[in-house]
């Protein structure tokens, strides 16, 4: 009983290292992969920075290192340099805890949104406080909300809609059952319209 026990106990402790080292492992390849994205040295300082910015992102908040890394992938995918991706980390993270998803969920949504309307890295704050305001009053969630936003970002900014003004929209849709792509393409459609409207509309 006694030889089984420690067995046992060995056991569990060569499972526990081996998930240790596992995540060490999934950490180092995520963070390989957002050096390769952005085009990065591994040794260079902006690199470190960013190694530094996910462990201490793991170690404060209720994401772990390799998801604030897979976050960083996204924004480097979308072609945030590695200064932007450090501005824009904080934001993303009360974005994401905000709307109980993923952080790579979120960082593709939040960067797809960011890009359509023009805006800055430094702006996530603002941005995330925007969509936060607009999934936890109207009847849409995060994802609905970026879908919505994913189509009409780009035309909407070459009307001159603020993404307050956009997102006002989606919500006020999504209370009556008009959400996600649906919300997307009809607000496109609106302002499409409104850019070369007929002649009673240009009247009204």
């Amino acid at each position: 009983m006694g030889g089984a026990a420690g067995m046992a106990v060995g056991g569990g402790a060569l499972a526990l290292g081996g998930r240790m080292a596992g995540a060490g492992i999934d950490f180092g390849e995520q963070m390989s992969a957002v050096g390769a994205i952005a085009r990065l040295d591994q040794t260079s300082e902006a690199m470190a920075a960013l190694r530094q910015q996910a462990k201490e992102l793991g170690a404060t908040t209720s994401f772990s290192a390799s998801e604030a890394a897979s976050g960083m992938q996204f924004l480097a995918m979308a072609g945030f340099d590695a200064n932007e991706v450090l501005q824009t980390m904080p934001g993303m993270l009360d974005l994401a805890k905000a709307g109980a998803t993923d952080l790579a969920t979120t960082a593709d949504i939040a960067s797809n949104v960011l890009s359509g309307f023009g805006m800055k890295a430094s702006e996530m704050g603002r941005l995330g406080d925007i969509m936060t305001a607009t999934f936890t009053r109207s009847n849409v969630d995060l994802t609905m909300l970026g879908e919505t936003m994913k189509y009409t970002a780009p035309i909407a900014k070459e009307f001159g809609a603020s993404v307050e003004d956009v997102a006002a929209m989606s919500g006020m849709l999504g209370n009556v059952g008009i959400q996600g792509s649906m919300a997307g393409t009809a607000l496109r459609s609106l302002f499409s319209r409104m850019s070369n409207p007929p002649t009673e509309a240009a009247a009204a």
